[in-house]
């Protein structure tokens, strides 16, 4: 066998099996689709200029890899067929000082280092999306790059531009339905409380985040009675245990689901329906971002046993905003000055890295 052959072969299966990709935002690893969609941006846009800015810290990239592909997923809410076009494309990559939420509408002032042409400018042939007779492979296509060291000082962001100079459609914005990002706060339920004499209480918990109200309701609980919500701020839910030592009598199928460690206690009035809702608002920074909260109503019910009853355990993990913003104008991108701003917009993302 050719050694020269056997050296190239070895050199690509090597590179191949070292290609990784990674998805911004970084929660997103475990969400298929997210809520809402990108009718245009960034690609889609017609003759354009728009910069998408990422926060680094949010980046799972590894300092001093390769970017080597950037790509986007379809939007797989949309039913209709988006049609891709040509497009005569240039892909730039640099760093900014600016972040997710004091981008400025200047496109220059926003690139701390000198842009790197990584793509083009060159054509570009954005695939059909939702296209039953040519399905994307996994839903979602790339550009492929220049190899780009991602390699950002201390308070840099990784800034990518995308530059149309033109399109198949005669340089007006198009739609294009992709994949878009919001904030990811799963909900987790625990088992089922304990009955009383017509039903068993529910609680349930709203996806959250900060600069939201933390939410939960409670639902067939006792009519017009008191209790207390249970919260663990830092805890989520844990293994069921017994109640019993705590409140002498109370039914042994009512168990705890939050930790005692740390808790603390919110009191609550069901309605006739027995209804009650609580809410308190969650101070709108990012270090209260990633937080599980676990939670579970007590109620008194003067016919159950111990006269009390207890509703599920339930856990939210508070969300964080795509720490992710873009500057887009429809004009020739070498003459555009300024554009429009879009603050924690974000398309989901992959990066292909070495």
């Amino acid at each position: 066998m050719n050694p020269t052959r056997s050296l190239v072969a070895l050199a690509l299966c090597c590179a191949t099996s070292l290609a990784q990709t990674v998805i911004f935002p970084p929660d997103y690893v475990a969400v298929p689709e997210g809520p809402f969609n990108a009718p245009n941006l960034p690609l889609a846009y017609g003759t354009s200029r728009v910069q998408c800015l990422y926060e680094s810290a949010y980046m799972s990239v590894p300092a001093g890899h390769q970017i080597t592909s950037v790509g986007f997923r379809e939007d797989t809410s949309v039913g209709a067929l988006s049609m891709g076009r040509s497009l005569q494309l240039e892909v730039r990559m640099g760093y900014s000082d600016k972040n997710s939420s004091n981008i400025t509408a200047t496109f220059d002032s926003n690139f701390t280092t000198t842009p790197v042409t990584v793509f083009g400018p060159a054509l570009f042939v954005l695939p059909n999306l939702r296209d039953p007779a040519s399905p994307l492979a996994n839903g979602r296509f790339s550009i492929p790059i220049a190899p780009f060291t991602y390699a950002p000082a201390a308070g840099q962001n990784l800034l990518v531009e995308y530059r149309v100079f033109g399109t198949s459609g005669g340089g007006s914005p198009f739609n294009y339905y992709m994949d878009r990002a919001d904030f990811y706060s799963p909900v987790v339920n625990g088992p089922a409380g304990c009955p009383h004499t017509t039903g068993t209480p529910s609680l349930t918990l709203d996806p959250t985040r900060p600069g939201y109200n933390f939410g939960a309701t409670v639902t067939q609980g006792p009519s017009a009675t008191l209790g207390v919500l249970a919260i663990n701020i830092g805890t989520g839910l844990v293994a069921p245990f017994s109640l019993q030592p705590l409140f002498s009598g109370i039914a042994p199928t009512c168990t705890g689901q939050v930790s005692p460690l740390g808790l603390a206690t919110i009191g609550i009035t069901t309605g006739g329906s027995g209804y009650a809702n609580i809410s308190w608002y969650i101070p709108n920074n990012p270090v209260f971002s990633g937080i599980p909260i676990g939670s579970q109503a007590l109620l008194l019910d003067f016919f159950s046993p111990g006269g009390l009853v207890v509703s599920n355990g339930c856990e939210v993990l508070t969300g964080t905003i795509p720490r992710s913003s873009y500057v887009y104008a429809n004009a020739p991108p070498t003459s555009v000055v300024t554009g429009s701003r879009i603050l924690n917009y974000c398309p989901v993302t992959f990066f292909q890295h070495n």
